[in-house]
């Protein structure tokens, strides 16, 4: 992948878009028109967002489901 706004080419890899991500933050996001800054920023907490979750799922486990045992019916 080419940026569009620079030379610089990044390799096919499952961080391809992530690095273009912070790569077009870090360098040139002075050079985003207004909608797309605002996609940006959008793009950028929803990756943040997915991190914490990321976080979270690890210090908790993997279940989405949270038993407490009085509430159970076998308590």
């Amino acid at each position: 992948m080419k940026c569009k706004y620079c030379d610089k080419t990044f390799p096919e890899d499952d961080d391809t878009v992530l690095n273009y991500f912070e790569h077009t933050k870090i360098n040139h996001y002075e050079l985003l028109g207004d909608e797309d800054k605002m996609m940006h920023d959008i793009r950028d907490k929803m990756i943040k967002s997915k991190i914490d979750y990321d976080k979270f799922k690890k210090e908790i486990g993997d279940s989405d489901l949270f038993f407490n045992s009085n509430d159970s019916d076998n308590a």
